[in-house]
């Protein structure tokens, strides 16, 4: 299962989240996962994110994966993009995302190409909504 607190890090500058709406907070989510010829995968998660993870971004725009840059980060009109670029080793995910963020919730969707030597590209749509539940879960978490 793809733990959602991993697909929601993201490593870009502090300065493109400054604005951010998203509040610090327990958030649950759900991702939903989607490829041609096979059945939807779903998951859930609940993750503490804090007013830190929103600065620095670490937890404020979900990814595919680790290892993964942001660029061309934009928002208007309520919706943010970027696109995305994942390696692990010979295997490389890119694609565009684009997501509504709103204090205490989020959704949007991410469309990605999967490509690997030897293998044909596949492409991947992974769909997000995420709801903030209240406080921090777990004691003594900074909010």
């Amino acid at each position: 299962m793809i733990r959602a607190g991993v697909l929601l890090a993201a490593f870009v500058s502090g300065a493109a989240f400054a604005a951010s709406l998203m509040q610090p907070g327990q958030w649950d989510s759900t991702v939903s996962v989607a490829r041609p010829d096979r059945v939807p995968l779903v998951s859930t998660d609940s993750d503490c994110v804090t007013q830190k993870d929103i600065d620095n971004g670490s937890k404020s725009l979900p990814k595919p994966g680790d290892n993964c840059e942001l660029a061309n980060v934009a928002t208007a009109e309520g919706k943010t993009t970027y696109d995305f670029a994942c390696r692990d080793g010979d295997v490389v995910r890119s694609g565009r995302a684009e997501f509504v963020i709103e204090a205490t919730r989020y959704e949007g969707k991410l469309e990605l190409t999967l490509r690997k030597p030897g293998s044909a590209d596949v492409t991947t749509l992974m769909t997000w909504t995420a709801r903030r539940v209240g406080a921090c879960k777990y004691p003594g978490a900074p909010q």
